[in-house]
């Protein structure tokens, strides 16, 4: 049985894979007001149709309230996330957790060739699918001088 894409499970949380979108000279208010009326995470910030960053509540966190700067007064291309991970849509999903395991990576934004299709949230992955990708995580994070018995090997 082939592997699930991430379209599949694009936007499943939502009523579907909606763009909501941002200009660079945009305050983080305006973008925090934005985000709270579509309750989105995340906004992709663009200009002229390219994709310039993303904006997520992290950035707002920690780039703008926690740094102290002023909301109403900060730019997002001054705080947002310049050049996104991206996963082209038709990649498994068991890749898209894998990448964000790795990458530690909260958002992947989803690409078909040059076109943004939408963000894939780490809430947006079901159950299932981050169940059935565990041992190759947890076989990750295994430390190398463990024994395949369970004892460790020490020289």
């Amino acid at each position: 049985m082939p592997e699930r894409p991430v379209r599949s499970i694009l936007g499943r949380r939502r009523l579907g894979p909606v763009l909501v979108s941002a200009g660079p000279d945009e305050t983080a208010r305006e973008a925090a007001v934005r985000m709270a009326e579509t309750c989105r995470g995340n906004l992709l910030v663009v200009e002229d149709g390219c994709l310039l960053g993303l904006f997520t509540e992290r950035d707002l966190l920690d780039r703008v309230v926690a740094a102290g700067r002023d909301p109403a007064r900060t730019r997002l291309h001054e705080v947002m996330t310049a050049e996104p991970a991206t996963i082209e849509a038709d990649a498994p999903v068991r890749e898209a957790i894998l990448r964000m395991d790795e990458d530690e990576l909260r958002h992947l934004v989803v690409v078909e060739g040059d076109r943004v299709l939408g963000v894939l949230s780490s809430r947006d992955i079901p159950v299932l699918e981050l169940g059935s990708a565990a041992e190759q995580l947890h076989e990750r994070r295994r430390p190398a001088g463990r024994l395949e018995n369970g004892s460790a090997a020490y020289a």
